[in-house]
């Protein structure tokens, strides 16, 4: 585990990497089952993605999230973007997943600075008697052949069920490409 000394002398966090899963083929989702240990003993949850896919006519794609299989109309989410010529602002609610924004989608460029960046925060996670929320960002260089962007984004699973798995596919495109990657890590206060 990695100790981050806090600065006002309170409590270290500590964050420990559960599962990576580094694609050797294009896949469909990636899924991630913390019902079992040490995945169901911290306090929060981390998603670090390194990912492109294989989405046509666009040079982003972004990512659909759900927990514990739930594809019904329970989430909701939220997302301020900025790229090199415009600033948006979306909101979604009584949708099938959270979209965490935004990943590659120019499956022929290659080289590691083709792939989206995205952090994403799963607090609370084993509360039962609370929704889940998520928060995180995003960033994304797809310069010569369209805009730079820079994303925050929020959401809510709208069910008090402590999350036992979290899938992720993307929301456009068919597959994630061979080497995407994904790790989940562990928080907790020392």
């Amino acid at each position: 585990p990695v100790r981050h000394p806090p600065k006002d002398g309170g409590l270290m966090a500590v964050i420990e990497a559960i599962q990576t899963t580094y694609l050797e083929a294009d896949a469909t989702s990636v899924t991630f089952d913390i019902s079992s240990s040490p995945g169901n003993t911290y306090e929060h949850l981390q998603l670090r993605i390194h990912a492109k896919s294989d989405r046509t006519g666009a040079t982003n794609d972004d990512v659909a999230l759900n927990f514990n299989g739930d594809t019904n109309s329970n989430y909701s989410h939220y997302r301020m973007m900025g790229s090199d010529s415009a600033e948006t602002v979306t909101a979604s609610t009584g949708v099938a997943y959270i979209k965490v924004s935004s990943i590659q989608a120019v499956a022929n460029l290659s080289g590691a600075a083709n792939y989206g960046g995205v952090i994403v925060d799963i607090l609370d996670y084993r509360n039962g008697s609370k929704n889940t929320t998520v928060s995180g960002m995003g960033s994304l260089t797809v310069a010569p052949i369209g805009s730079n962007r820079a994303t925050l984004f929020s959401g809510l699973w709208d069910d008090v069920a402590a999350v036992t798995s979290i899938v992720l596919a993307p929301l456009s495109g068919t597959n994630f490409i061979r080497g995407s990657e994904f790790t989940l890590y562990g928080l907790n206060s020392a």
